[in-house]
């Protein structure tokens, strides 16, 4: 898996007043941690942060610039949580994880329904209760996606989260049995009426 670049700077202040004059200035407050490290305070620009998580959305190994940081100012991580305000929607704060490269890490990754419009056009309605799932693996093998094919689903049939087709080296975290997408009918539609 490539690796996306992000520049930050190290952090001197903490608390809340730091980082409400860092988010006016569109700075984002951010930490980095890790096992055998201390913790590093930083700022990001949040438009370089918004552009990343958009481009490459949040499972993308980062390799990240501290300056002015004390001791080593790289470092490869990977986005652990990335809180937003709820009505702006602006980021607020975010946590990067380091990583080691053979260590298996535990993510979340998007899952993408496919053959959604075949549902619709026979008066089916889809009920996604998964969107994502999380998988344990090597960062660099880390998938971009997951796609399950709903295309053939009846009235009543679901999917589990054990029947989506993981790569080779992913092994599923989450509970097998949990059902990602239920189909319904609507009310007078052909697929009520051959059910």
């Amino acid at each position: 898996m490539a690796q996306v670049e992000l520049a930050s700077k190290f952090r001197k202040g903490t608390g809340k007043g730091v980082a409400r004059k860092l988010r006016a200035a569109g700075q984002v407050p951010g930490i980095l941690y890790g096992p055998s490290m201390e913790p590093i305070a930083l700022e990001l620009d949040e438009k370089n942060v918004l552009s990343l998580v958009q481009n490459h959305g949040l499972n993308r190994i980062i390799a990240l610039t501290v300056d002015g940081a004390p001791g080593e100012t790289k470092h490869l991580c990977l986005i652990k949580d990335m809180q937003r305000d709820v009505y702006q929607q602006r980021v607020v704060h975010l946590d990067l994880r380091k990583l080691d490269l053979n260590e298996s890490v535990i993510v979340s990754v998007r899952l993408h329904l496919e053959g959604e419009q075949t549902i619709r056009s026979k008066g089916g309605i889809v009920e996604q209760m998964v969107r994502g799932i999380r998988v344990r693996t090597k960062p660099a093998d880390i998938p971009s996606g997951f796609t399950a094919d709903i295309s053939n689903l009846r009235l009543g049939q679901t999917i589990t989260v054990g029947e989506v087709k993981l790569p080779e080296g992913v092994e599923l975290v989450d509970n097998p049995d949990s059902p990602v997408v239920n189909i319904f009918a609507a009310r007078g539609s052909a697929m009520a009426a051959k059910d």
